[in-house]
Order: C-alpha cells, then structure tokens, then sequence
C-alpha cells in the first residue's frame, strides 16, 4: 500500500504558477441549502465556504480542517452535501497530527496553478484515505458496532474536485459530518487503506484495456469494508482474492465511476499473512492519447479503498 504523495511527484512539474481567483461574492448562488449540523455530544461538522472554479476551467484542491474534538471519539457514520457539479470530495485523515510540516489549518492549497501546472506543495500529506463520495450527497453508516477512532484534536485534508465546463464562473461548497458513537458499542475500532494502480495504469489510444494489480499483506487481517475509486473511463472495477481459501474469489464489483458501491461484508472477510487482493479494472480510452495515471478528470485512477482490523 503506498503513500499516493510518491505517485504524484514522479512525472509531475516542481513549481507552479500560484495566482489569485478574482470573483465576486454576490455571485455565489443562494439557494445551496446546508447539511445540518449534528446534535451536541452526537457528532462534529466541518464546512468548507463556497469558493469558484473559473470557466472551463478544473480545480482541485485540499484543505486541512480541525474536526473540533477535544477528547477521543468513534466515528460511525459520514455524511457529505457538496454544490451541484462536483467530480469528488475525498476525506484523509493524518496518522500524526504532530507531525512535522503538516499544511496550516482552513488554508486551501490548490492542486494546479493557473497554467494547469501542478503545485506539489498542495498535495496529499497523508495516505490515510478514509472515503471518497462522487455525488453532491453521500452517507456511509458503518454496520452496528463498527467505528473509526479519532484521537483527541483530529483533523481531515479534505479533497475537493470540481470540473467547469460553462462559460461563466460557479462555486463549489462542501459541509461534512462525522457522527459518533460511545466507546462502549465500538466492538469493531476500523482502519482504512488505499490500493492503487498507478504503477501498472497506462492506456493505450482507441482500446479497451484490462490494468491488474495485486497487492499482498504481511500481516493477518479481517476486512469489513470495500469500496473504489476511478473516473469516467473507468467501465468495471473489480476485486479478487490471492492465496489460501479466498484465492480467485470475486469479492468486489463496481461498474458506476460516478457513485461506486461500498460493500459491508456480513462475515468479515480473512486475509492471511501472504495473502492479499487483485484488483481488474476495465478502462476504455476513446481518446488518440495515451492516459496514465493522475489527478484530473481527463486522467485516469484505480483506488481501491478498505476498511478493516488487525486479526
């Protein structure tokens, strides 16, 4: 499982033209209704405010914001509302929020300049994916019993993705809630990670072309969770067992980039030491270009998410 960070520099500009996106405010349209606030003692909500992705123009950014917990709490459930014509929020959490050079509190740090360069200064900074929603509206409800923790003064980078196609400025706004429950029903405390296929993405122009990668653990694992990420070329995702009983088995299937499925497995699924995951990913490139793997809409990703525990 690698740190997503390394993918990015690899191929990637060292500097980027880093300008301001003069807009006016009474432009924000008004009619974005919030997502409510959760009730004291019952979870916490994090607003990022409305901010515009100029015409035909794609913006990407990360902000790292303060969940606002003073003590220790068990995340359940994920509630997200973007603005209209969003291509993804993606929440990561840090494994080390003493760490050294973590970005600055509600500071949004774009992924590409102006000229369409990247600014690696804005990238990921942790590989800690904990979900990915590609609607305006999104829950994940974690069964009964299960829950992520989150240590004293956590925080999330949040990743925000929109494409403007127009010919007029709009805005992007997002609001996240993370909703809790007592220590004493988290039977299951969760920890999520990210496969991808970076190193093995490249489509050839005008075909249909399966990406395999396959990733072992070099620990005993139970998975409660699966879910995946990849954009509009993406037509199936698919994710298989390697090694002992699960070998070949279909654990995982998604043929919607737009809202992939999150699968809960009743049984928790056991990965032994040596054994791991393949995931197949069926892309189609209509394109005259060669895609690899990357961060805009006419990229192409394969991320496959879970969530699971320590056996």
């Amino acid at each position: 499982m690698k740190n997503l960070l390394l993918v990015l520099l690899f191929g990637s500009l060292l500097f980027s033209c880093e300008k301001t996106i003069e807009y006016n405010t009474a432009d924000i349209p008004a009619d974005f209704v919030p997502l409510p606030k959760p009730k004291s003692g019952e979870g916490y909500q994090m607003h990022v405010p409305a901010y515009p992705i100029p015409a035909n123009y794609e913006r990407e950014w990360f902000m790292r914001v303060p969940v606002g917990n003073k003590e220790e709490i068990y995340v359940n459930s994920f509630e997200i509302k973007c603005r209209p014509g969003t291509h993804h929020l993606v929440a990561y959490g840090f494994r080390d929020e003493n760490a050294a050079n973590l970005p600055a509190f509600n500071v949004m740090r774009d992924q590409n300049g102006l000229d369409g360069r990247v600014n690696l200064r804005s990238n990921i900074s942790s590989s800690n994916m904990l979900l990915s929603a590609q609607s305006q509206d999104f829950t994940l409800r974690l069964p009964a019993g299960m829950a992520i923790k989150f240590n004293p003064n956590a925080s999330l980078d949040l990743n925000s993705h929109y494409f403007n196609k127009t010919s007029k400025t709009i805005f992007g706004e997002a609001y996240v809630n993370v909703n809790t429950i007592p220590k004493a029903q988290a039977s299951q405390i969760l920890t999520s990670e990210f496969i991808d296929n970076a190193e093995n993405l490249k489509l050839p122009p005008k075909a249909r072309t399966k990406v395999t990668y396959t990733e072992t653990f070099s620990n005993d694992i139970l998975i409660y969770v699966m879910s995946s990420h990849m954009h509009k070329r993406g037509e199936k995702f698919e994710i298989f067992g390697v090694g002992g009983e699960i070998d070949g088995q279909l654990l995982y299937v998604s043929q919607d980039y737009e809202h992939p499925p999150y699968k809960f497995f009743n049984k928790p699924l056991e990965v032994k030491k040596g054994q791991g995951l393949r995931t197949v990913v069926t892309y189609n490139n209509e394109t005259n270009r060669e895609i690899q793997f990357g961060v805009t809409s006419e990229d192409e990703m394969g991320l496959a998410l879970i969530l699971f525990n320590q056996k």
